[in-house]
């Protein structure tokens, strides 16, 4: 076995741990859901008489209870898309699907810089055949690459495009200094974009953005 096929086998395996836990956490957040309603149920019966004030919280808190598990449903629902990204080493995908799943983890980590996250997917893009693992580990490095750039208050756009049959996902860094990308190196990443048959390129109207192109591949080239 090449020393490739492990490293395939190692990713496909956390892919599978990190699907089974996304399982086995949606599981308890229904039993939370519903332990919720309940409460909520017992609430409406009116079973703690007339003591408004705790009828109150208790609402309070049942709402807020809702809302969280709403939030991490969703959150599990893209971790575990995102997880499943690495069950085979070339798939068609959709890259704005692939890309809100990365983004929900990947925000943290601006927000955390006080760097606002914004995403803007374009509309009716053509599916890729490619890697699509190979694309989250190089839309994680270009991501940390590009918040390193960036100051509070500032803010990383990331739009996806179409260039002929290709996808696009550009980088765009408001707020920086004109020609301060020039200096940055994406060297690290160019043997995996070239793995892709992908390019990176540097531009933008103020000097701001990087672009990945990412084409589709033909199942012969696998």
């Amino acid at each position: 076995m090449t020393e490739n096929s492990i490293r395939q086998e190692q990713i496909e395996s956390f892919g599978r741990l990190m699907a089974g836990f996304s399982h086995d956490m949606k599981n308890h957040l229904g039993i939370i859901r519903e332990s919720n309603g309940l409460m909520g149920d017992i609430i409406e019966m009116n079973v703690l008489g007339e003591d408004e004030t705790t009828i109150q919280r208790l609402k309070k808190a049942i709402s807020s209870i809702e809302r969280r598990v709403c939030i991490a449903a969703i959150m599990l629902q893209h971790l575990s898309g995102l997880a499943h990204r690495s069950d085979t080493p070339c798939s068609s995908f959709l890259v704005n699907d692939l890309l809100t799943e990365e983004c929900t983890f990947l925000e943290r980590f601006a927000r955390l810089k006080q760097v606002k996250q914004v995403v803007e997917p374009g509309e009716d893009l053509p599916s890729v055949y490619n890697d699509p693992s190979l694309l989250q580990h190089i839309i994680y490095r270009a991501y940390l690459l590009c918040l390193e750039q960036l100051n509070p208050n500032q803010s990383l756009v990331i739009i996806t495009g179409r260039n002929g049959k290709n996808v696009t996902i550009t980088f765009r860094l408001n707020g920086i200094s004109q020609g301060s990308l020039e200096t940055v190196s994406f060297n690290n990443l160019l043997p995996a974009i070239e793995k892709l048959e992908g390019t990176l390129k540097k531009g933008g109207e103020n000097h701001n953005e990087i672009t990945l192109t990412i084409p589709s591949l033909s199942v012969a080239e696998q």
